[in-house]
């Protein structure tokens, strides 16, 4: 009997990670006040943005947000995964 419960318990918390890992990020307000002139480093340290677009920074998103009056958000750090 506890083996039963401690096996039903298992594959209840293996689904609930597994379905946490599949679900989508919610996106965020990019930053964009900590970025006051127009120029962005050239690091890369690139975001996802929610259009599914990769940017090379953060400031980088900020600056096409406002370049092209958009309101991009930050999906997760990191490259999107297709594009």
């Amino acid at each position: 009997m506890k083996l039963t419960i401690v096996l039903c318990a298992s594959m209840i918390l293996c689904l609930s990670v597994a379905l946490a890992e599949d679900a989508a990020p919610e996106p965020r307000e990019a930053n964009c006040a900590q970025y006051l002139s127009d120029a962005c480093s050239r690091e890369y340290n690139p975001v996802c943005g929610d259009d599914g677009h990769t940017y090379s920074t953060e400031c980088m998103l900020c600056h096409e947000n406002k370049e092209k009056r958009q309101h991009v958000r930050v999906m997760y750090n990191g490259p999107c995964k297709a594009e």
